[in-house]
């Protein structure tokens, strides 16, 4: 009988310890605390909670623990919910890599589209979306701002999942259902008319999106019809949101409160090293960058997967890529060598083609100028004074000019 009561107090602070941190885990995501109590949530918490769910989602964990390292200081860094550190692992499982040009890619499997709104380089040099930290960065504004358009970050996770349409426009129209609910006196009134009228405009023509948010500026809000327990409770027949997303959520919320009963032993887990962003010049082969921090080279690739080709890109003088922390030093010591050595090899380059080629010799006549033979020969005013060891604009008539091509 002891036994049993234990057993039975034991299950009462279990299932109360769930509560407790769920509610604490709703808080966070704007979600009211009743919706705890979901039955659709309940059935999905148990079932990723199970030991063969845990297993193997410790195991993607484990096996990309620098990039789930990466995610969640990020996070930290910028003030998100705890529960956005699972967005990668439900949208790639932390897998870095993108499946084809048009396919959505990185850890946070960003759409080509959308890259390109978050000012995210992807041509056929690099891809950005597989920068680990600028995508996660990226990944992060794109949240923060559907937050300020909601103000509810459940809704903003909501869009980052189904796009901010599909999501402003469920939530527009449930704003009206709910209001004629409470009020079916105001079913005529002229401002629903036209609330309807802008529903249906958006429906037909995917335009106008800002007036959906006037509907739930000025009715969602008031009657808060954006709860997600009123969305989750009425979608099957209405289709506010795609079902596909609601999972999206409730799973996120089960994976973050498995995660505050430390059931997620991986998460803890350091990586191999910290990975430090450097500077490096452009062009450089990345086999020339491995062997300078004495890395083997498909290990370095894959820390640098955003560089698409062999070399770093020639557009920039200099271009991000990332090593070890602890290779930083030796990086720096030998970055300043290549760039002395391409320096001085710059300067007798130079002084050799100046060398190798004659002079056109140019005597001056009446009315020259030093502009008016620069531009004759085509060749830079200052190119043309320095060649001449010139200091200002003057010049006699005889004079000879050195004009070199």
């Amino acid at each position: 009988m002891i036994r049993i009561f234990f057993s039975l107090l034991l299950i009462i602070n279990t299932l109360f310890a769930i509560d407790e941190i769920g509610i604490r885990v709703l808080k966070d995501l704007d979600i009211d605390p009743s919706f705890i109590n979901e039955k659709s949530l309940e059935k999905i918490y148990e079932e990723y909670s199970s030991s063969s769910n845990l297993s193997y989602y410790n195991n993607l964990i484990k096996k990309s623990s620098l990039n789930a390292q990466i995610v969640r200081t990020e996070i930290e860094k910028e003030n998100l919910p705890e529960a956005f550190f699972f967005i990668p692992l439900l949208e790639s499982s932390f897998v870095n890599q993108t499946k084809g040009k048009n396919s959505p890619g990185g850890l946070w499997q960003i759409m080509p589209q959308t890259a390109k709104t978050l000012k995210l380089r992807n041509d056929e040099f690099v891809d950005e979306r597989l920068d680990l930290i600028k995508s996660t960065d990226a990944a992060s504004s794109y949240l923060k701002r559907y937050y300020k358009k909601f103000n509810k970050w459940y809704l903003a996770l909501l869009s980052y999942n189904s796009g901010e349409g599909r999501v402003i426009h469920g939530v527009a129209r449930a704003s009206l259902d709910k209001y004629l609910e409470l009020n079916p006196h105001m079913e005529n009134d002229s401002n629903i008319k036209i609330y309807k009228s802008y529903i249906d405009e958006y429906a037909r023509t995917k335009k106008g999106l800002s007036n959906l948010y006037i509907i739930y500026n000025r009715i969602g809000k008031q009657e808060k019809a954006y709860d997600f327990a009123y969305l989750v409770r009425n979608n099957k027949h209405k289709d506010y949101l795609a079902e596909s997303s609601i999972t999206y959520i409730q799973k996120i919320i089960a994976f973050t409160i498995i995660s505050k009963k430390d059931l997620f032993k991986s998460i803890n887990n350091k990586a191999k090293y910290k990975l430090e962003k450097v500077k490096a010049p452009k062009g450089l082969q990345l086999k020339s960058l491995a062997n300078i921090v004495g890395m083997n080279y498909n290990e370095f690739k894959t820390l640098n997967k955003h560089i698409k080709k062999e070399a770093l890109p020639i557009d920039s003088k200099l271009y991000n890529i990332y090593i070890p922390q602890e290779k930083l030093e030796l990086y720096n010591k030998k970055i300043v060598n290549i760039n002395t050595n391409k320096q001085e090899k710059k300067v007798v380059e130079t002084k050799n083609n100046n060398l190798s080629k004659k002079p056109i010799i140019y005597e001056v006549k009446k009315g020259d100028s030093l502009e008016s033979i620069a531009k004759k020969f085509k060749v830079n005013l200052a190119k043309l004074k320095k060649d001449n060891k010139k200091s200002s604009n003057l010049i006699k008539i005889g004079e000879k000019i050195e004009i070199y091509k």
